[in-house]
């Protein structure tokens, strides 16, 4: 039976017999998807008649619902499947994967530029020496590292950090004062 007349087919069984059968069926079904790591505890519901088993449910992707009608589909006697799991689609799926690859690439980009405007601060003003100072960024929070002439020029150093615009919060324990 084809899948698209599994979807027609009728929602009762024929008899009891054929009752007996869908039982043993959708048992089956129902132990692969908790046996298969692709499917297991992935909210799959199935229930058969006549043969045809029916999937339902609302999954997160669409390789849980592929899974879970390739294992139903090779269940013995099973006749025809009718897939009605709900899964985001594949463009959807590859739309959320490309934005999150934006979003740390955006936060990589940011982190860079942080360091660099972070670094020129540094080496513009008088009072600190840039060329003793390591910068570092993550997700914007700013580490100094390295030496110092004083206290004031420690504090100056923190200062600078804080005053460029993205800066989360600024690390200055790795700041040592000669």
């Amino acid at each position: 039976m084809s899948d698209d007349m599994a979807a027609d087919a009728p929602k009762e069984s024929e008899n009891l017999g054929a009752a007996i059968s869908d039982t043993g069926i959708t048992a089956k079904v129902k132990a692969r998807l908790a046996s298969d790591q692709r499917t297991q505890g992935k909210g799959v519901s199935v229930q058969t008649n006549n043969g045809v088993v029916t999937l339902s449910g609302q999954v997160a992707t669409v390789d849980v619902s592929e899974a879970a009608e390739e294992l139903a589909r090779n269940v013995p006697d099973v006749k025809g499947i009718d897939n009605r799991i709900q899964a985001p689609s594949t463009i959807d799926e590859l739309g959320d994967r490309a934005e999150n690859a934006a979003d740390q690439a955006g936060t990589a980009m940011s982190d860079a530029m942080i360091t660099t405007k972070v670094k020129a601060k540094l080496a513009a003003d008088d009072m600190v020496k840039a060329m003793d100072i390591n910068v570092d960024t993550e997700s914007a929070e700013v580490s100094l590292n390295g030496t110092v002439a004083s206290d004031t020029v420690r504090d100056r150093a923190v200062e600078l950090a804080e005053s460029v615009d993205g800066v989360a919060s600024v690390d200055a324990d790795g700041l040592m004062v000669k």
